[in-house]
């Protein structure tokens, strides 16, 4: 016969409740390289840098990301010589970006990011989210955004087959300029 001391079930109910509680994703808060930009990744990220042509212009994206199961998540951002060609960068990633992932209709809805100094704290930015393919012909779906400050472009990305509210709720709220 199994016997647990009173004592022993009161911390075995804990420990129980507690693991019930945990998140299923460990969110962390990341620093995107010197922006003034942080993030939530739900895994510890990746950093790589690589040269591209946007709106006629060589820049280095610099992109933070990780693979959390069958999601990526995900942070880019450049730097162009003046605002106006980041505007130009900035509208031709978005179109590459579609167009790469072959998407379907695209859904737009405002949302709102962590700005110190806006109004109400918060500045405002479009989500999009749009379903396409893979290289490999899979289905992905995408839920991003893709912002201007001054002469630097961000792009921020969950891609996934699936992108579940609580996962886009999150990554998207711990997006913030400090």
């Amino acid at each position: 016969m199994f016997f647990i001391a009173p004592r022993s079930l009161k911390f075995l109910v804990l420990a129980v409740s507690l693991s019930a509680c945990s998140p299923n994703l460990n969110w962390r808060e990341t620093r995107i390289d010197d922006t003034g930009l942080t993030a939530l990744f739900p895994c510890r990220p990746d950093r790589l840098t690589r040269s591209v042509t946007l709106a006629g212009a060589t820049v280095d994206v610099h992109l933070t990301a990780c693979d959390e199961g069958d999601a990526s998540f995900a942070v880019s951002h450049a730097e162009f010589a003046d605002h106006r060609a980041a505007e130009d960068g900035l509208t031709q990633w978005r179109k590459a970006t579609l167009t790469n992932m072959s998407a379907g209709a695209v859904a737009e809805s405002p949302m709102g990011i962590r700005q110190a100094g806006a109004p109400e704290g918060r500045s405002p930015v479009t989500l999009a989210k749009a379903v396409g393919k893979r290289v490999d012909g899979s289905v992905v779906a995408l839920n991003g955004v893709w912002l201007l400050k001054e002469k630097r472009v961000f792009h921020a990305a969950i891609y996934a087959p699936k992108v579940t509210a609580e996962m886009s709720d999150t990554f998207f709220s711990g997006l913030g300029f400090q």
